[in-house]
């Protein structure tokens, strides 16, 4: 029965970690004693490492940048999931995900001076933020609870009071997942359309079969704040709720897939980028952000010295009646990745993978007079997943940032970054990341 079960829902986005190729979900008519099952999944990240700190941003003394505290001793943290997956009809999934974390107050979360530095399995709800003593930790959270049932026809209707945006789309256009370090190579190079923003939603997607199989729609819509009751402070609908609406349009063989998308995301909503672009995001009103992306994947037959090759592009339009800086009517940022893999080449199981990019920056100031900035920084990482046994592996990584507060390097004033002869001039700062992850599944 488990492995029925299984079979039905191997398909699905999002069960936690990689997972191999999906199996053709069953029909009804192979499934006609199936009884309601549930599976208990369980994944424990331990993360050891550190973060090293270079340009003349740096206050060595203090050990300080651009007035913020660098978190860079070396620190030990966790993440654990219990996934609860049922299903009553072996083509339907209820699920529920109870996480806990202690990142929050680590350079591996999304903490300043370099929040770009946050890790893909980095978690802590509700948030810790460093040097906050009086705050509780190690609290379990309900990070999951949605429905996801088949209507018939290749639809799928998926709803949900704790569901992620990427939990209602049918594809993923990359195959960069095997040994995820760096959470910004985990949104398809595109962070403002990949928000992988969690709260009350729903969406629905259509993937057809026989003719005009491979091809696949989905719409989704979450609001961080929808379990909210004040119109004021949140709910779904309303300018308060954080909207996030995301229209996927997708082609997938088996061997490449090619995926475009949109993301209308309303004000208050947080875009994953630079500080500059985080804090213009976070401090403009009356409009939202426009997103589009294309990305995509190509992978061998065959595992081999020929590597999986993933890659995407994204751009933001900011469309606000009003920003923190005067003068300024339009911003748009832009990002990009590119990221290798190589399946079993170290054994079975293990994996070598390295990516590089450019994280979510301005690219375009619009408003009178002549503003020019360079917001711009790459990004790399390199990681080897070693596959000790069924429920242990290991990986070793390394990552570097060129410029992850970008135009901001040396300031957290936004007139500063935009006008920087206001201030003490340009600085640099560039940050190296060295760390162990031992992963449990069982």
């Amino acid at each position: 029965m488990r492995g029925l079960f299984l079979a039905g829902l191997g398909w699905l986005p999002n069960l936690g970690w990689a997972c191999p190729a999906a199996a053709e979900p069953l029909s009804a008519e192979e499934t006609p004693d199936f009884s309601p099952t549930t599976i208990v999944r369980s994944e424990v990240n331990a993360v050891m490492g550190a973060l090293h700190y270079g340009g003349s941003a740096v206050d060595g003394s203090a050990n300080t940048a651009a007035g913020f505290p660098l978190l860079n001793a070396v620190s030990f943290n966790h993440d654990i999931r219990f996934n609860v997956d049922t299903s009553f009809t072996g083509r339907d999934l209820f699920r529920v995900r109870l996480r806990s974390g202690n990142f929050g107050p680590s350079g591996w979360f999304s903490n300043p001076p370099t929040p770009l530095t946050r890790l893909d399995v980095a978690f802590e709800e509700p948030l810790c933020a460093a040097g906050d003593d009086g705050c509780a930790r190690d609290l379990v959270s309900v990070n999951r609870a949605f429905l996801q049932v088949p209507l018939g026809a290749g639809l799928r209707l998926s709803a949900g009071s704790r569901i992620m945006q990427l939990d209602m789309l049918p594809v993923w256009p990359s195959v960069y997942n095997d040994a995820p370090i760096l959470e910004l190579f985990q949104r398809a190079g595109a962070a403002g359309v990949y928000s992988r923003r969690v709260g009350s939603g729903f969406g629905l997607s259509w993937q057809p079969e026989e003719a005009w199989k491979g091809l696949s729609l989905a719409y989704a819509t979450v609001a961080p704040r929808g379990g909210l009751g004040d119109p004021g402070a949140g709910g779904l609908f309303t300018a308060a709720g954080g909207q996030t609406n995301t229209l996927q349009l997708g082609y997938t063989q088996p061997s490449w897939n090619l995926t475009a998308a949109y993301t209308r995301t309303a004000q208050g909503a947080l875009l994953r980028g630079t500080p500059l672009v985080s804090q213009l995001a976070a401090e403009s009103s009356g409009g939202g952000i426009g997103s589009w992306s294309l990305a995509g994947y190509w992978q061998p037959a065959a595992a081999g010295w020929l590597p999986s090759i993933s890659a995407g592009w994204g751009q933001d339009r900011f469309d606000f009646s009003t920003y923190p800086v005067a003068g300024v009517s339009g911003v748009r940022t832009t990002s990009w990745y590119v990221g290798l893999g190589w399946s079993d080449l170290l054994g079975a199981g293990s994996s070598l993978s390295m990516a590089v990019g450019a994280p979510t920056h301005v690219s375009r100031i619009e408003g009178p007079g002549d503003i020019s900035i360079d917001d711009s920084g790459l990004a790399f990482e390199l990681a080897t997943l070693i596959r000790l046994s069924d429920t242990l592996s290991l990986t070793p990584a390394v990552f570097w940032l060129s410029r992850p507060r970008g135009a901001m390097a040396g300031t957290a004033s936004l007139n500063e970054a935009l006008f920087p002869w206001q201030g003490e001039g340009v600085s640099s700062l560039s940050v190296w990341g060295a760390l162990v992850r031992a992963t449990f599944r069982f």
